[in-house]
């Protein structure tokens, strides 16, 4: 198995993928496409000074390795002279779903901060220093969420959105947990006792909400279909 393997796109119609696999040193490299090998080199100099060839369709290609200019290993791919573009540079811009997505995960959080807020009620009747406790950390914890989730789904591509999903469910289990936890108290001595399960509920089902329509999210995030469609 290749130790590194970098997605390409080629600069042809329809954007066809092509992939380089190698080991860390970048030897034993080779380049496929539709899974048969098109260029390959067996040594690190050997890819550094380029290797060339044809695809299928007759296209001159060619493949080499640069280091002159930082210092920092950089493939590149050309075909007829047109340089390939890096899978994992491509940054498509925010679709309509990615700021659904975010403004899904927003209203999670503004939820929770109203059950926050009913929190800080219950410990100014009851002096309660749990309900304290539990305000301020629910405010807290979903501030951070507030400038974490919201630029992470809009602007952290497909990464992002895999990790606004994967917080959303961990959060729509603790505000499940929460609610239930209220729901089945029998301190109602508060006037904000009945809202306080509500809103832990609510922003849970928004996370919830979140986590699922994250998978259209991310699948409209497609930089190769951002790319054929011609909004890139």
């Amino acid at each position: 198995m290749a130790d590194l393997e970098i997605g390409l796109l080629l600069p042809l119609p329809q954007y066809p993928r092509a992939l380089f696999a190698s080991k860390f040193t970048y030897d034993n490299a080779q380049l496929k496409l539709d899974d048969a090998i098109t260029l390959q080199s067996t040594t690190r100099a050997e890819l550094e000074r380029g290797v060339s060839g044809y695809l299928p369709s007759g296209q001159p290609i060619v493949m080499r390795l640069d280091v002159s200019a930082t210092g920092v290993p950089r493939l590149h791919v050309s075909v007829d002279g047109r340089e390939a573009l890096h899978e994992d540079k491509l940054r498509p811009p925010p679709t309509r779903s990615a700021w659904i997505h975010a403004s899904i995960a927003l209203a999670a959080s503004a939820a929770g901060f109203v059950a926050s807020y009913l929190y800080l009620l219950r410990a100014a009747t009851d002096e309660s220093g749990w309900a304290l406790k539990m305000a301020n950390h629910m405010a807290g914890w979903h501030l951070l969420l507030v400038f974490t989730l919201f630029p992470a789904s809009v602007w952290g591509r497909r990464v992002g959105i895999r990790s606004v999903q994967f917080v959303s469910l961990m959060f729509f289990s603790i505000h499940l947990g929460i609610a239930l936890v209220n729901l089945g108290s029998s301190d109602t001595s508060g006037p904000s006792e009945a809202w306080i399960p509500f809103f832990n509920a609510l922003s849970g089902a928004f996370f919830l909400i979140a986590a699922i329509y994250g998978n259209r999210a991310y699948r409209d995030m497609d930089p190769l279909a951002a790319l054929r469609a011609g909004r890139m």
